[in-house]
């Protein structure tokens, strides 16, 4: 298992799992630290003065879980949570149901706390990946990017709360549509996608029974799949008229959606995914929550190796908070040298092609 743990809270002994490059701010040189590598105090030193945020580790049986961004027993708890819920959704009392419920709340609050106490962290969803099941692991995806999304919007503590079980519990309608159209390898047919398209009135059904969830979650899971343009179901809802917290999970399902594997594609890479997301601001979503987004979301994580459309080789040095596809950059070959992306006027037709 591969986790991501902050810079501050490394430890000599923990194992690198992905390659790093990056700056010393003491030395000016580059650094280059590979896969594989052993960390010891110099080493975190200098990963320090190369001034992360954090790096990928490999985890073993005495990896210390608490300094994970978003530890494996946390996204364990949240998963089985939403596995409880999902298959008891259908088929028990109230009661029961409203007790699963109210336990992933007092799960999902540690996660919201873990999100506001990180101020610089940026979502990789791929650190998300926890169990194979894509239902569960996209309602994860969906609820850590929600919550990232309206924290960068500066929402409240406690409808942060309320955002991270609109999010978990988004999809739950679809518990009432068959399994061989939600499983469906091959493009659904008209009447197929009809089917797909109640899950959200489904959803609210649910979550309606004894007054489960506050209105502003009931309204959020019910308007999840609308777009500002009034081209969205199940109500073609336009603009402002689309709740907030379905503004926000619209954002983060597509994205996690796009960048998820599925039985009939291969996932999009995080930069095609966030080129959609921009590409359809103020048609699909909304441009102030496009923003949010764009904050808390990287495809190329500092000390990340890319290679450029020009044919040269640089490593991420700092993300764009207004584009993160257009991050501060050094070339390999001249490190000393810090490009900007978004504002140098002789790089605006230069683009990132693949990391390294």
């Amino acid at each position: 298992m591969v986790n991501f743990v902050s810079v501050s809270h490394l430890k000599s002994g923990m194992i690198l799992a992905r390659d790093i490059y990056g700056i010393d701010s003491f030395t000016s040189k580059v650094v280059m630290l590979r896969a594989g590598q052993e960390l010891t105090v110099s080493i975190i030193t200098k990963m320090m003065r190369m001034e992360l945020i954090g790096v990928y580790v490999q985890g073993n049986d005495n990896f210390d879980k608490e300094h994970q961004l978003v530890d494996t027993t946390t996204k364990k708890e949240i998963l089985e949570s939403i596995h409880q819920i999902y298959d008891l959704s259908n088929r028990t009392t109230e009661a029961l149901f409203a007790g699963t419920i109210s336990h992933a709340n007092d799960v999902l609050e540690k996660l919201v706390d873990t999100i506001i106490g990180n101020p610089n962290m940026y979502i990789d969803i791929y650190s998300l990946r926890v169990y194979d099941d894509c239902t569960y692991n996209h309602s994860l995806g969906v609820t850590v990017l929600s919550i990232a999304i309206g924290k960068s919007l500066g929402l409240s503590r406690k409808s942060l709360s309320q955002l991270a079980l609109c999010a978990l519990l988004h999809d739950i309608g679809k518990m009432q549509v068959p399994i061989e159209i939600i499983s469906k390898p091959g493009k659904l047919t008209d009447e197929e996608f009809a089917e797909i398209k109640k899950h959200p009135k489904k959803g609210g059904s649910i979550l309606k029974k004894d007054d489960l969830v506050s209105d502003l979650i009931l309204n959020g899971v019910m308007s999840h799949h609308e777009k500002v343009d009034g081209t969205g179901y199940p109500n073609g809802l336009k603009g402002k008229n689309i709740p907030l917290f379905g503004r926000i999970v619209s954002c983060a399902d597509v994205y996690d959606a796009l960048t998820s594997t599925r039985p009939y594609r291969t996932p999009a890479t995080p930069a095609e995914a966030i080129e959609y997301i921009m590409g359809s601001a103020g048609r699909q979503f909304d441009r102030g929550v496009v923003k949010g987004f764009l904050k808390c979301i990287s495809p190329y994580p500092v000390g990340s190796c890319v290679n450029l459309s020009t044919g040269d080789t640089a490593v991420i040095v700092e993300q764009n908070s207004h584009n993160p596809m257009r991050p501060k950059i050094f070339m390999m070959d001249k490190p000393s040298v810090i490009v900007d992306l978004f504002n140098d006027e002789h790089y605006l037709d230069v683009v990132i092609d693949t990391l390294c």
